[in-house]
């Protein structure tokens, strides 16, 4: 890719997350900040190719249809975290499936709410507008031949398909227990599981760069933390203003390493959302908790799971 098609999608990127949490810190309404934004942007704007085997329709429907169950289940099904994230990662599973498409970042839009005891209906207009926004940023891109539109081949919903979401949900369950009931739960942030669910899918191609993943995330878990505490804890600037430039920081990262893997994106924005006394344990144990995904990862591809559909540019 050339320079300018390399710097638009960036800029428009850096755009989108200066907006949505400058938007959050003039209302004073943090349920706006919608971290897994910044993920999509990686995945339809700034990566040589879109990511996900999806389209536009499905996948604002898909995205705000998690949204929406997350904070359903939330507000109208009064049990523990910990089982709440369960039947939140059996219904987004479902929505994926059922979709047609293999877009994995809806999990994130539908955990978020439930980790965070989300109700309010900000949470939902931020996820709307900036996926849009984003959406609307690809259509402009591709308009002006600047990125190469991808065909969608809708999903083949088969046996082993639903086994592999139902393994990958009750595995994802199963992690998340601990940290939730510890009262940690970095260890598990929805990126987090977002990750683990890309890189058990078959055919996965970053298995093999397996360490790289890891050191990308954490990377992008201690890049966000003292973006935060650097520009903003100790020089009083915008939340926007740190997390816009970590946002730059992580694409041109994406860009020179050729790893575009999105849940850095939201690694690194969720360090703008969460409480500041929180900030200097975050990295380690996000960094911890993405190394015991892999962990597992690992396993599954000593012990892989058949499955026949066909992997998705990854």
């Amino acid at each position: 890719m050339s320079d300018k098609k390399n710097m638009i999608p960036i800029i428009l990127s850096v755009c989108l997350t200066f907006f949505m949490v400058g938007a959050a810190e003039l209302t004073g309404e943090r349920e706006l900040i919608f971290p897994e934004m910044t993920a999509v942007a990686i995945g339809v704007l700034t990566a040589p190719a879109q990511v996900w085997n999806t389209d536009r329709k499905r996948l604002f429907c898909l995205i705000m249809s998690a949204a929406v169950t997350g904070m359903a289940i939330v507000r109208f099904i009064p049990l523990p975290t910990v089982l709440q994230i369960p039947l939140g990662l059996a219904a987004v599973m479902g929505l994926i499936i059922i979709s047609h498409t293999n877009f994995l970042p809806a999990i994130s839009a539908c955990v978020l709410p439930i980790m965070l005891g989300t109700r309010s209906l900000y949470y939902l207009l931020s996820v709307g507008a900036m996926t849009a926004l984003t959406l609307l940023a690809q259509i402009f891109l591709e308009k002006a031949g600047l990125r190469e539109k991808r065909p969608f081949i809708p999903e083949k919903t088969d046996a082993a398909l639903i086994k592999l979401r139902a393994v990958q949900a009750a595995a994802a369950s199963v992690l998340c227990a601990v940290p939730v009931l510890t009262g940690h739960p970095f260890f598990a942030a929805p990126p987090l599981i977002v990750a683990f669910c890309e890189l058990t899918t078959p055919d996965c191609k970053l298995t093999k760069r397996l360490p790289e993943t890891a050191i990308a995330i954490a990377i992008a878990a201690f890049m966000g933390c003292s973006s935060r505490l650097l520009f903003c804890e100790l020089l009083g600037l915008p939340l926007a203003v740190a997390a816009a430039l970590t946002c730059c920081a992580i694409l041109f990262g994406s860009g020179s390493s050729g790893l575009y893997f999105p849940p850095c994106g939201a690694v690194a924005i969720l360090p703008f959302l969460i409480a500041p006394e929180t900030l200097l344990r975050f990295p380690f144990e996000v960094t911890a908790g993405f190394l015991c995904f892999v962990a597992v990862t690992m396993l599954s591809l000593r012990y892989p799971t058949k499955h026949g559909t066909v992997a998705h540019n990854r």
